[in-house]
Parts: C-alpha cells; structure tokens; sequence
C-alpha cells in the first residue's frame, strides 16, 4: 500500500491504480488564454522572427485572434511554448493548460498538443534569462529540457485514463510518432502507456541514444517486467528513485519486478541519502512479494529499511515469522520479538485499568505495535491485554516534555513498574532503532511517566553523547525525562552530565534544570547536591551485606569510594566470587545482579563526590553542623570520604569511625547546630604536620591531596603587583591547558572567528583570573596546536576583552591567600612532569 501522498503524485494508467477523474480547473480556456495575453504578449513578434520554425509558425499564427479554437496543436503547442518560457520558475500550476486544451478542442487535441510540445523550445539551448520576441524552434536531437511541461503531459495523462475508447487518441499520436524525433516518440507512449508495441520500440531507442528527458518518460511508460528487463538499468536507475511520483508510476506499472533494482540502489547509496533510502523502503514495504520483504530484512542495519521492515510485518506478521526465521541482526531481534508476540504462549491477561479498557484499538506504526514489545504486568494479576497495551502506547504518543498524558498516572498505578519500565525502554529502543524521527519524540519523553532508575542509568550515556552527532535537542529532551523521572539516581546522573559532561550547551541546559528542581525545593545547587547523593541501600555503617544463602559477603569501600569485598571472616577478596552449585538459587544471583549495580552507581558518584569535596576545600563552602551531620556523616556511602579529610570549625576535626568527631589529640569535638564546618585547606589548618600523623597512625587515605597539598604564596613584590610574570613566555602543553577545565578553568568566550586567546577562573568573591595564551585555541579545534605560550597571571573584576581593559585590576596580594595559592598550583601543575 503506497502512501496517499505519492498516489497524488503518481502519474496513473489505465488497469494500475484506482485514482479518481481529475477535476477540471473552472473556465479553464479563459485562464489560459489570459495566461498568453500576460505571459506571451509578443506571440506575434516571436513567430515572425525568421528562425521560428515554419511549420510551427503556420501553425500558431491564427492564436491571436482567435485563441486555442483558431490553431492546430502544434500551434496550441508552440503558444504554451511561449508561456512557459515566461513562467519559468514561478509557481503557477500550469496544469491548467491541458484543462483549457481539453475544455475547448476535446482529449484528442490535448493529447497531440502534448506531443508536439515536447519538442520546442524558445530561446537559445540552455538560455536562463527570458529575452522579448525569443524564437520558437525545435529542440535539437540531443537536448534535454527542463521538463517544465511535465505537469501538462501528466495532466493530459491522467484525462485519458478515464476515456472510455482510447483507440482515436493512438490513431491521432501515430503520425506524431512518425514525424518526430525521439521525445515527442517517448511522450506519446506516455500518454497512452498501453501501447505495449510503441513502449517496447521506445525501450529499445531510449537503449541506444535516449537523453534524461527520453529516459524519464520511457521509464513512467513502462506496463511490465519484460519491458523492464530489456531497459538497461544504467540509464533509468537514478530517475526512478528521484521522486515519490516517480518510484510509484513505476511500481505501478512493473510491480514487484523492480525489486532487485531496488534492493540493490539499496545496498549501493551512501547514508546521507536518507530521503531516497527512505523512499525505497517505502516502496518496499509497499510490495506484497515475499522478496521484497527479504530485501528490506537484508538492509535491516540501516534505520530506513529497518522502519519499512517494522511496517511490512506489521501488515502480514504469519509472512514476517515465516520469512525472518534464522534471521541475524536487527532482522533477527525482529523475528525473536514476533515470534513470541504473535507466536508464543498465551499468557493469563488481567483486567486493563479504566483509562485503557475499552474504545477503539488505535492504528500504530510498525515500530510500536505493542504486541512486539515486553508484557506489562498488572499489580491486581495477570499481564495487560495487547489491546490495552497499544491504547497505552497511543496514550505515550501523546507525552511532551514535562506533560504526562492525562490518565497516565492512574495506569502507572496499576502496573508493576518493572515490567512497565521494561515496556517502555523497549519502545524506546525501536524508536532509536529507525534512526530516532523527531515526530516520534514522545517514545522518549514517555519514560519520564514509566521509566525507573534502570531505565536512568541505560539513557544517561546516550545523552552524553548525543550532541557529537548533532543530537542536542535530542540531549535536552533526555535530561527532561531524567527531570520528570525525579527519583535521587536520576538526579544524581542529571547533575552528573551538569559538572562532567564535554558540551558546553547540555551542560548549561542541564544546570538550569537543576536549578529549576533546586529553586522549588527552596535550596542552593550545591544543598541541592548534598540531597541528591542516594544510600545505594547501604545500611548505617556505610556497608552491605550480601546473602547468598549458605554463603555471605561484607561490601565496604576504599578511599576512591571502590567497593570492596571481604568473606564472613573480614579477609579480603580481589572480588566477589559468581553464585556457585552449592549457593542459593534465589539469593545468591540476585545478590551478585545488586553487586553488579551498585559498581555501576558509585562509579558514576565516586568521582563527582570527591570533586565536589576538593571544590569546597578551595571555594571555602560551608555547612551548618546540622547540615554536616545530616548529609555528609550521616549518609552510608559520604561518610566514607568525610573519614578521611580534616574538617574545621570552631576548631579543626576529623569524623571517627563511629561517626563522632575528633581532635588532633583525639578529644572529642562538640559542635553548636549552627555551627559553620568547611574542609579544612592546609593554610587554614594549624599543624598539618600532627594531623598528617593522625591519618597516617589510623591507616587513613585522602581521597584527594589535602595534608600534603601543595602550598604557594606571593613574594611581597608580587603581591604588590597587578601582574604575575612567574609563567610569562612558558610553553606548555595545549593538552594540559584543557585539562585546566576539569579544576574549575574555562576557556575564553569565542571572539572573531572563533578564537579563544585567554583562559579564566572565577575566584570565591566573584572576581576572575585570566592568563592570556599564545596562538590560543579555536572553538571547533581546541587541539589544532600542540602547544599554547603562557603569558602574566591577572586578577580583575572587570571581564576580559580582546583588547586589554586593566581598569578592574586588583592587587594580587588583595586576593584570598587560599585562592591565590590554588590558582598558581594549577599554573605549576602545567609544567610538572
């Protein structure tokens, strides 16, 4: 079944497709001849010209006074000739000329107007500009046009269809094709593509010398496979696919003979085709021929032909599950889901909830037929009903970022999420699956309704990479579902993709999002994070136990956040051994499958915990007491980086074993609720020496240099300066410039053509350092040069320009000791081995 819209296109056939009569344009014959009187106004001129063929001359003069009842075809033919010059370009339907030929002088007449028009040109060969009293020749044998008159002979076409005797038309065009050349020969067949014997004469001439324009109309002339394998592909294959009007007359014509042409255009174009790719599936699937289908599964890696396959099997899924059998790859995954969809054994269906039971079975397509997709369990018994999964796939096709479907809430109630999250990844993943069309957003913004935190940590890495293939607004909608999602995983990997992720525009979006979420909380962003960090289900000690049945394991962490793991007896293991023979059929894989996960979530915190922690030690974030008991002593997997820092208040502690606070002599710390607590920087910190003791008698790791930081200060001549030379005229690697952004630096915003010449970091109290480098990076190619020149380190509050502005210059001894001393670290680091 071919689409509506190609039908309209198609130019019909008498016994092809069922189209209706065409409607003639109301007073056609006036609307045509005031056509000619504005567009051909020097009619008379242009005939008299002396290189106006004679015969075409005759045949014309009497239109002016007259009009289209006054002149042979040829001479209807050379006036439209006239016209078309003109409108060359412009949209004017010129379909109203065959209606005006027929109106006035009957299908006979227009048919052999048509023909003859075909083969006329005004105007020098290939002439873009329309000069007055252009002459009206012939076309030279090897000259292609425009095929501005296309509409015209495809209008006559369509007329003639729906003549009960085509026999007087064959008999007027026969002298045409006796008298012209190979053109006029082609539009005739056309015209009348049941003319086998002119069609087969015209294949063998178009085999030998036919031009694109021949080509073109040989091949919508075309009523059988016979004629098809005797035209040689070499010239027709790449008009065939070069419209949807196109491909549907020949489908028409030939049927499914054309389908190893297809299949091989196929394999054969690149993928940056997509609009012809798609357009061949299209016909594919159109095809009820067994091997047009093994063409479409043969191309099942391409998202076009993987669409047109979904669609295909949708219509016969007996045909799919015969046909895709033993299949591999996507084709594959299609046979396995229908075979268990339309093939497998019947499950016990429960009663669908209100919003789903009842009412007519929406069409889907192909892609997102519920029957092919996981079963949804319902919390009252049983699994949901096909039917009633594909109302709540029609009910997801209404989802919008941050607008759940009404009635969704109430079916999400009665499912098992689960299996619900399970149906809706599914969907999600046939979306992804057809090269993700952005009319089919909805099957992404859905999991935000029924998605979990499974479904959280599959998408989060595809929103991260999204955005290097063009894919930002794709990113964007992700962190919406992550957003609606709203459960502390999801959270969690929607701040992640704000602090890590390498664009710049998902990062802001991100951030604004968490912000959003933060502001109807009534929080900061970074009270925000503090609430975000989930407890992974570790008890209150900060640990997890494991019960395989006979057998048990202790889950622990190290001073990076890894998990560990110790047998029954606190020994050591390199790792946590797979659920063996001996161990409990139940317990022990879904023991080893939360193992599994919670690697995977604490490899996505470690990292952003720690860094958090090192960015408050710099910026001098504070906590209330009660704040710092609640979230960071108190929280399972935190408290494991809170042991091993030194914290300040009133007075400088570290957090023991048992969650109390201690000194450096090990006395216990009392703190008031409102107390502020920051991490302690080593400039801060009154022995550094005694407490580097401490950690190292109770074995304790920093997770990050904190009691042996590195330490920088100012000569009393620097400090007095706006400017610090120390790293002036150094080269560096452009490398590690970059690397700069992970500690808080950025690039300078892009000036002319994209050059970025400084790089900057804003301090605590909102003034910001820059060092200018030297050639400095360009936006798309941070790496085009291996190395940058450093040039003087310059504190302002004033931004930077492209021209030097020293107006806001501040003192360097004026800047905080803590962020001075952190600034020139990272300057330092640059040249470190």
């Amino acid at each position: 079944m071919l689409p509506s819209s190609w039908l309209a296109g198609m130019y019909p056939r008498r016994g092809g497709t069922a189209v209706p009569p065409p409607v003639g344009v109301k007073d056609a014959v006036k609307k045509f001849e005031r056509l000619v009187a504005t567009k051909a106004g020097d009619l008379a001129e242009s005939l008299a010209r002396p290189e106006t063929d004679a015969e075409v001359r005759e045949a014309a003069e009497g239109f002016p006074a007259g009009g289209t009842a006054a002149v042979a075809p040829l001479g209807a033919a050379a006036v439209t000739a006239k016209v078309l010059r003109k409108l060359a370009g412009s949209r004017v339907d010129t379909a109203v000329v065959a209606d005006a030929w027929i109106a006035a002088r009957g299908p006979v007449f227009a048919a052999v107007a048509a023909a003859e028009l075909v083969e006329l040109r005004v105007g020098e060969p290939g002439a873009r500009f329309h000069q007055r009293h252009e002459p009206v020749v012939r076309r030279l044998p090897a000259e292609s046009g425009n095929l501005d008159w296309m509409p015209i002979l495809g209008r006559v076409r369509a007329h003639l269809v729906h003549e009960a005797d085509p026999s007087p038309v064959r008999a007027a065009l026969a002298p045409v094709r006796a008298a012209r050349g190979p053109l006029s020969q082609a539009a005739a067949a056309f015209l009348l593509p049941g003319c086998t014997d002119w069609v087969d004469e015209d294949v063998l001439i178009a085999n030998t010398a036919g031009k694109g324009d021949v080509v073109r109309l040989v091949l919508w002339s075309l009523g059988d496979g016979r004629q098809l394998d005797r035209f040689d592909p070499a010239f027709w294959r790449e008009h065939l696919i070069e419209s949807d009007a196109s491909l549907a007359t020949v489908l028409d014509g030939v049927g499914a003979a054309i389908v190893p042409v297809l299949g091989e255009r196929m394999g054969m174009l690149p993928s940056w085709r997509g609009d012809v790719l798609g357009r061949i599936a299209t016909a594919l699937a159109a095809l009820p021929d067994d091997d047009a289908f093994r063409a479409l599964a043969a191309h099942a890696a391409q998202p076009h032909a993987l669409l047109a396959l979904f669609d295909a099997a949708q219509r016969s899924p007996a045909r799919a599950i015969r046909l895709l059998e033993g299949a591999e790859g996507p084709a594959g995954a299609l046979s396995e889901a229908y075979a268990a969809g339309y093939a497998g054994e019947p499950l016990d269906e429960g009663k669908a909830p209100a919003p789903l039971d009842g009412g007519p079975v929406p069409e889907l397509p192909g892609w997102a037929d519920a029957a092919i997709l996981p079963r949804v369990r319902l919390l009252g018994g049983g699994v949901l009903p096909v039917d009633a999964a594909r109302r709540l796939v029609a009910l997801l096709s209404r989802s919008r970022a941050g607008a759940a479907p009404a009635g969704l809430a109430e079916v999400v109630a009665a499912c098992d999420r689960a299996s619900l999250a399970a149906f809706g990844w599914a969907l999600f993943q046939r979306w992804q699956s057809i090269g993700m069309p952005s009319g089919a957003t909805w099957a992404m913004h859905g999991l935000a309704w029924i998605g979990d935190d499974d479904v959280v940590r599959r998408l989060t890495p595809l929103i991260k990479v999204w955005p290097g293939t063009g894919g930002h607004q794709r990113s964007v909608a992700g962190l919406s579902v992550l957003t609606g999602l709203g459960t502390d995983v999801a959270l969690i990997h929607l701040n992640d993709v704000a602090e890590k992720v390498k664009f710049a525009g998902l990062r802001s979006s991100a951030r604004g999002m968490l912000h959003t979420v933060a502001s109807r909380l009534g929080l900061t962003g970074e009270q925000l994070a503090d609430r975000l960090v989930p407890d992974l289900g570790l008890d209150t000690g900060g640990g997890l136990v494991l019960d395989y049945g006979p057998r048990r394991f202790v889950v622990g962490f190290d001073d990076q956040l890894r998990p560990t793991v110790a047998d029954e007896a606190g020994k050591r293991l390199k790792s946590l051994p797979k659920p063996g023979a001996r161990d409990d059929a139940t317990l022990g894989p879904a023991a080893y499958q939360r193992f599994t996960a919670l690697k995977k979530d604490v490899r996505t915190l470690a990292g952003d915990q720690i860094g958090r922690f090192e960015r408050a030690m710099v910026t001098g974030r504070r906590w209330t007491a009660d704040e710092f008991a609640s979230f960071i002593v108190g929280h399972p997997l935190v408290r494991h980086i809170a042991r091993r820092l030194v914290w300040t208040s009133t007075v400088d502690f570290r957090v023991a074993e048992d969650g109390s606070y201690a000194g450096v002599d090990d006395d216990t710390v009392k703190l008031a609720s409102d107390a502020p607590v920051s991490v302690a920087h080593p400039l801060r910190l009154g022995d550094v020496a005694r407490w580097a003791e401490v950690f190292a008698d109770y074995e304790l790791l920093q997770p990050f240099p904190q009691l042996a930081r590195e330490i920088y200060a100012l000569t009393p001549e620097e400090a007095k300066a706006t400017g610090l030379t120390t790293f002036d005229g150094r080269a560096v690697p452009s490398g590690r410039v970059l690397g700069l952004e992970r500690l808080g630096w950025s690039r300078a915003a892009p000036q002319d053509n994209g050059h970025q010449p400084w790089i900057e970091r804003t301090l605590p109290d909102g003034a910001r350092a820059y060092v200018r480098v030297e050639p400095g990076f360009s936006i798309g190619r941070p790496g085009e040069h291996p190395e940058q020149t450093l040039h003087a380190l310059i504190v302002s509050r004033t931004r930077m320009g492209y021209w030097r502005n020293a107006t806001g210059d501040v003192e360097l001894g004026a800047v905080d000791a803590v962020a001075m001393s952190e600034l020139l670290r990272d300057l330092h680091g640059l040249s470190r081995p």
